[in-house]
């Protein structure tokens, strides 16, 4: 009977000393992992660091040309050719794009109402107003990109032409 009881003392001090054994491994192998986690965190870090920043000339020509867009209707399609991978260039080329569709149906409609002959009078003040607005809107889509901001124009601003 005392060889069993030591017996069966031995298997739990052996099943014990296993379950040590596993249980290091496991807090070892996650050691590891937070050690490889945080060795990429700093890694990723350090990248973004010593990833190339834009100077402050390239930030005033990428405003420029993205203002022109606005300023000259029929360029829309300028900061699509000189900035072709950047988000911003193709929000502000939609943008500019919708402002001159806009523009130009909006007159064109106004132009042929301004020909009716009783009304006339009230769709060219009409045209004028409805100009007024889309410089307006130019000039608002202008000042967003001077501050550094992404504003949707009014209205047409969820419009999207460019994907």
């Amino acid at each position: 009977m005392n060889f069993e009881k030591e017996r069966c003392v031995f298997m739990q001090e052996q099943e014990e000393r296993e379950e040590k054994k596993e249980n290091t491994a496991a807090e070892s192998a996650a050691e590891e992992k937070a050690e490889t986690s945080s060795a990429q965190t700093q890694d990723q870090q350090q990248a973004q660091e010593n990833a190339p920043q834009p100077n402050s000339d390239e930030i005033v020509q990428k405003k420029l040309i993205l203002s022109l867009a606005y300023v000259f209707g029929i360029l829309f399609f300028l900061p699509l050719i000189v900035y072709p991978n950047d988000a911003e260039a193709r929000f502000h080329a939609n943008q500019s794009l919708l402002v001159l569709l806009t523009a130009i149906v909006g007159e064109v409609v106004f132009g042929i109402l301004t020909l009716i002959p009783a009304v006339g009078i009230v769709f060219s003040i009409l045209c004028g107003v409805f100009g007024l607005l889309i410089l307006l809107l130019c000039i608002y889509a202008i000042v967003c990109i001077c501050r550094g901001e992404k504003g949707e124009l009014p209205i047409l601003g969820r419009i999207r032409l460019i994907k």
